[in-house]
């Protein structure tokens, strides 16, 4: 099953925050690339998003705390070693939680 079928609402959220701010600063955003879209290396890799700005890639992943434990480490793993093999591209992990209120 995909990562992304699992995503929640607040890693959701967080996940469309951070492709406005990666297009405010001139990049060229693609939220849940397809394989197609992806050099070969990273074929197998479910991606939540990715920044291109020149020759510039950033491969991003939005995890909650829970779902970064869940089976999320080694999936980040495989996702790393494969960036190792691509120049000029870097991986953004980004965790999110809820807030929690104050008194």
């Amino acid at each position: 099953m995909s990562w992304h079928m699992n995503q929640n609402s607040l890693e959701r959220r967080r996940l469309l925050k951070l492709a406005k701010e990666y297009r405010q600063q001139g990049y060229e955003v693609t939220i849940n690339p397809s394989p197609e879209k992806l050099p070969s290396v990273l074929a197998d890799c479910s991606l939540d998003l990715i920044a291109v700005n020149g020759k510039k890639v950033v491969a991003a992943e939005v995890r909650t705390k829970e779902n970064l434990t869940l089976n999320g480490s080694e999936d980040l793993r495989r996702i790393s070693k494969s960036l190792e093999k691509l120049p000029n591209w870097e991986l953004e992990l980004v965790i999110t939680n809820e807030r929690r209120k104050s008194c």
